[in-house]
């Protein structure tokens, strides 16, 4: 991590602007609304560097007993006092922003190199999240869904781990949103649209405006440009053929429930898993049976009754209680 000396000019200058405005926000609150205040956050590096701000302070009030924390405002205070010249206010908060800004060095740059890196997202078995990024655009979380967030001044970048996810994109045409599951790439300015990562494919549906799927695998391949109401699914770098969605059926999962038209069983029961604390298990010679149903998620003792009610399937369970399906004989 660099010293603060060593960073650049106006990287120094948004933190040292964003201590003047955290203090300043923290006295007169109604500066929030003021036009000086909205012009300066408008800056991406600005918000970036309050957001780092507000975060050290949090921390260091969190932890303000903390020995070390007591030893640098000790060192701190001395340094004011040696200083022994009657600041105006402006420079004080500048003198404290430098001061925040050696606390996080002194932590181990934490947090100013996580406001210029991946963030990390993630949600757990039956949770769901709204995440507000930083230029106001949305991600919805299904369950077990992770993401990492990467903006940087030409490109706003998302990598979906694994799970589902919802994206309103905010309207920025000179830094385009890039959402990648694997070797795929999903290009939007501002736009809806759903990526579901399943362990052999992608699945991307278009609600709202347009986007451009593309594969980042080696060998020829042309970007399939999406309109809204049309889906594609991606495998093995490959992009199926554009079909028409049906929304209800896309975004039941934000109401907690799941829907299956034709699925094969396979893939059923991975989105089924997202919500189950002990994975059920598919035999290969099951997986590809296709099943029909709306299911609540989480409620996997009705699933498994309704799957081996009306489907050709039937349930064993080991002796650790996890329950597999397979092809009835």
């Amino acid at each position: 991590m660099k010293p603060f000396d060593s960073l650049r000019p106006e990287d120094k200058a948004a933190l040292e602007g964003a201590a003047l405005w955290c203090e300043r926000l923290r006295t007169e609150p109604a500066q929030e609304f003021s036009s000086e205040f909205v012009q300066w956050i408008s800056d991406t590096r600005n918000m970036k560097a309050l957001n780092a701000v507000h975060d050290t302070v949090e921390a260091l009030d969190r932890f303000k007993t903390a020995p070390r924390i007591l030893e640098m405002r000790r060192a701190a205070l001395a340094s004011l006092r040696r200083a022994n010249a009657p600041f105006p206010r402006r420079q004080i908060i500048a003198r404290v922003a430098a001061i925040l800004v050696l606390c996080v060095i002194c932590a181990g740059g934490y947090l100013w190199y996580r406001a210029n890196s991946a963030v990390s997202y993630a949600t757990r078995i039956g949770e769901r999240y709204l995440v507000v990024l930083s230029d106001g655009s949305r991600v919805s979380l299904d369950s077990d869904t992770a993401i990492k967030v990467k903006y940087a001044h030409g490109m706003r970048r998302i990598r979906l781990d694994h799970g589902q996810a919802r994206f309103d994109v905010a309207h920025d045409a000179s830094r385009p949103f890039r959402v990648s599951v694997g070797t795929e790439s999903v290009t939007a300015v501002g736009t809806m649209f759903n990526v579901e990562k399943l362990n052999s494919k992608t699945l991307v549906a278009l609600l709202q405006g347009r986007v451009i799927i593309e594969s980042e695998a080696g060998g020829a391949h042309v970007p399939i440009l999406l309109s809204a109401g049309e889906q594609v699914t991606a495998a093995a770098g490959h992009l199926s053929a554009i079909q028409r969605l049906n929304p209800e059926d896309v975004r039941a999962w934000e109401s907690g429930h799941l829907i299956f038209r034709n699925e094969p069983l396979g893939d059923a029961v991975e989105r089924v898993n997202r919500y189950a604390s002990n994975p059920i298990m598919v035999a290969p010679a099951a997986a590809a049976i296709p099943i029909s149903g709306v299911f609540n998620a989480g409620d996997i003792g009705s699933f498994i009754s309704a799957i081996t009610g009306y489907f050709p399937v039937e349930a064993t369970t080991d002796s650790e209680n996890r329950i597999r399906l397979q092809r009835r004989s």
